[in-house]
């Protein structure tokens, strides 16, 4: 049932919290692509941190032309979709949405544009080193049209069909989380793995750009879930500090789990398990107790690790794990939020509910399940559809020639390096034939060498663009082929 809103209800306090955290909830897009910048090989770390910013750009337009009134249209009657009232932003002001009563309705538009605009970023990065960008473009555009705004609007609508079976999802575990992962896995199967997958190791090439991009996300994922809230009350904070406390938990499980096997601290294996907690956690963020923060990261950091192995085993190249740790986060998440639901939490601001199986209510983790079915089952559906379709027009076709893959999408897609070194690689590559051979065997035979005997050795590989170091220390990481 739509909540009465009324321009008198407007409260500056919560109006101001609500513009802060879409300022955060902005900061995760950078911080995305500089955290999936530092996850590949360093000559496509720039495409990355290119396509996340486009995905903000193009799902803007988007969402201004229609996603809005598609995904949260508090008119349309149908439990599937919206309708087209707000195309436009026609109508879309002051006066506030039944979702967020006391904030003019403006805000909560843009609030939720960052939402819509950070989900196909998400999803993007399965595709990673071999993905050409004008499809991608084009791509994200029509994604956000036939499958971000469907599942939000079922969810979060006032007439969606599971806002109105019962659905609990606080800030988009079905919409975000589990719709990018199950995309993700959508671009594997249609455009397979990266050349050399299971042949070569490979390893981040910029642990310091995957821990900023990592900080870059948790500051932004506060105000992504207390901001959800709507409102300046006890359930924003309660939503902060799970957030804190499920990414706390899952980071240090999933350091236990690789030094298990590694014998080794890894800076990367706490960021990705700390991302794993967050995701766990939004569905849930503000209508579990504190306490139950833990459990959640504590399960969501053993099985996304684990999923991650087990998507190895399979040969499944999720170039970026998205899948493993939002794919199988989300679900998790959805699931845990039918078991660890509070009725006493969930009611702080007046909302009536029967909260979880903690209280009792059983009939909840049905209600969870379909929710996962329906967006798991919706978004890889419609996506490997519209890939295939896009994929069939040679305009559109999304992998990149082999010859472009090796050397690497930020020369071959945007024409430029992001690193310095790697400019002077694109000019070797630009080069006639008999010169690049000239100048390929000179830097071959005369390699960086340190005078320190136990120093290992830098040196930039032409063919594959990655940073390595000559060295037997170096620890593989469970995330790389």
């Amino acid at each position: 049932m739509a909540i009465a809103t009324n321009v008198d209800n407007i409260d500056m306090g919560t109006t101001v919290w609500m513009i802060a955290s879409t300022a955060l909830v902005f900061l995760m897009i950078p911080g995305l692509g500089y955290f999936y910048s530092g996850m590949v090989r360093s000559k496509n770390a720039l495409s990355l941190v290119f396509l996340c910013m486009m995905a903000l750009a193009v799902v803007t337009i988007q969402w201004v032309i229609w996603g809005y009134s598609l995904a949260l249209s508090e008119t349309a009657t149908n439990p599937f979709i919206g309708n087209l009232k707000h195309w436009l932003f026609l109508d879309v002001s002051y006066k506030p949405h039944p979702n967020a009563p006391t904030v003019p309705g403006i805000v909560y538009a843009i609030y939720q544009c960052m939402f819509a605009a950070l989900t196909p970023g998400l999803a993007i990065g399965g595709a990673a080193e071999r993905i050409r960008v004008m499809p991608t473009i084009v791509y994200t555009f029509i994604w956000t049209t036939l499958v971000y705004d469907p599942i939000a609007y079922w969810v979060w609508a006032p007439n969606g069909w599971l806002f109105k079976l019962g659905v609990l999802d606080f800030a988009g575990g079905c919409a975000v989380e589990t719709a990018s992962g199950f995309a993700a896995l959508a671009f594997y199967f249609v455009l397979g793995k990266r050349r050399g997958f299971g042949e070569e190791k490979w390893q981040p090439h910029n642990y310091l750009n995957i821990i900023l991009g990592f900080s870059f996300l948790f500051f932004g994922w506060l105000g992504f879930n207390a901001g959800a809230a709507s409102l300046a009350s006890g359930r924003a904070g309660i939503a902060f500090m799970t957030t804190v406390v499920a990414s706390a938990t899952a980071g240090l499980v999933w350091v236990a789990l690789a030094f298990r096997t590694e014998h080794k601290f890894s800076s990367f294996h706490f960021c990705s398990g700390a991302v794993a907690g967050m995701v766990c956690v939004t569905p849930a963020a503000s209508y579990v107790s504190t306490w139950a923060a833990l459990p959640m990261g504590v399960i969501a950091g053993i099985c996304c690790y684990y999923a991650i192995g087990l998507n190895l085993r399979l040969g499944i190249d999720d170039c970026i794990d998205v899948f493993a740790v939002h794919g199988v986060g989300g679900l998790l998440g959805v699931f845990l939020t039918g078991i660890f639901a509070n009725k006493s939490v969930i009611e702080l601001d007046g909302t009536v509910s029967a909260g979880g199986l903690i209280n009792g209510n059983g009939r909840q983790l049905y209600i969870q399940l379909a929710a996962l079915a329906a967006s798991a089952g919706w978004s890889f559906v419609v996506s490997f559809i519209v890939l295939k379709v896009m994929n069939y027009f040679p305009i559109f076709r999304f992998r990149v020639d082999p010859d472009a893959e090796e050397h690497g999408l930020d020369f071959t897609e945007l024409g430029e390096a992001g690193y310095s070194f790697m400019r002077e690689i694109a000019e070797i590559h630009a080069s006639p034939p008999s010169t690049r051979s000239s100048i390929r065997s000179f830097q071959e035979t005369s390699s960086l060498k340190d005078p320190k005997k136990d120093m290992p050795v830098i040196k930039e590989s032409v063919s594959s663009g990655l940073l390595t170091a000559a060295t037997t220390n170096t620890t593989p990481s469970v995330h790389q082929a």
